[in-house]
């Protein structure tokens, strides 16, 4: 492995600034960027050692990818240009940002899960781990977080350049031919609706719940069954068990 050049340490600088770039954070998101053709500009590692040994136990398919484009830094550097501190790898990457679309996402057979206005990094990250595992054909969202901020892809894993993750609008919904599942508390319970194919599964914030316009496109409000006197399930938790309940649906 060689030393990271005055040209690497910009290029990881300006991932930070830079709409068409992506910083990796750590060593899963950069196995699953490079594991997905994500188009990797940059890998770096602070120890040498630790990345042997974490390719060896997590990612030995990818061994000559990792150490044939490894560039070696000095931990204090990426210290400086993190936003947030972790339990952390020492491994990071910068990638080109994907160029996904809402109509191409809207034509992918699956379901889509569509979040409005998250507003915390990890738990948005995790949703979208939980959708590339279960297949679904796409993550939505309409406003808040960005998935591409370094804690979004921490949380997932770097699993964005799994599966199309966009920024929608209301009206790119309507006419879509899907049919649109608002996930609502006081709805009907999840396990006693016949679910379709291909449908939005629409998710809210644990404290504001679905805006009325969304809310009033959803063909049918489902809820959980929760034992009682229990309000809420965390944001990721709940698109986990509806993902996997329209799974074992299918089957």
């Amino acid at each position: 492995m060689n030393p990271i050049t005055t040209d690497d340490h910009n290029l990881l600088i300006n991932a930070l600034q830079r709409d068409e770039l992506v910083f990796l954070d750590g060593f899963h998101s950069v196995k699953h960027a490079l594991r997905f053709d994500a188009q990797i500009e940059l890998i770096a590692c602070a120890y040498p050692s630790k990345l042997k040994n974490l390719i060896r136990d997590y990612a030995p398919d990818l061994d000559s990818q990792f150490l044939g484009r490894c560039k070696i830094i000095k931990p204090n550097i990426v210290d400086k240009l993190r936003k947030t501190r972790s339990h952390w790898t020492g491994v990071y990457g910068v990638a080109v940002r994907p160029d996904y679309k809402v109509p191409d996402v809207l034509k992918t057979p699956g379901h889509i899960v569509l979040l409005e206005n998250p507003y915390n990094y990890g738990n948005l990250g995790a949703c979208i781990r939980i959708a590339a595992a279960t297949g679904a054909a796409g993550v939505m969202l309409i406003s808040g977080a960005s998935p591409w901020e370094p804690a979004a892809i921490r949380g997932a894993a770097g699993l964005q350049f799994a599966i199309p993750v966009v920024t929608a609008t209301l009206d790119q919904l309507i006419g879509s031919g899907r049919p649109i599942i608002a996930l609502d508390p006081e709805g009907s319970l999840i396990t006693e609706y016949d679910l379709p194919e291909n449908a939005i599964f629409a998710f809210g914030t644990e404290r504001e719940g679905l805006s009325s316009n969304l809310a009033d496109l959803a063909d049918v409000a489902l809820g959980l069954p929760m034992r009682h006197g229990v309000s809420s399930i965390n944001l990721a938790a709940t698109v986990g068990i509806v993902l996997y309940t329209a799974i074992m649906h299918k089957k």
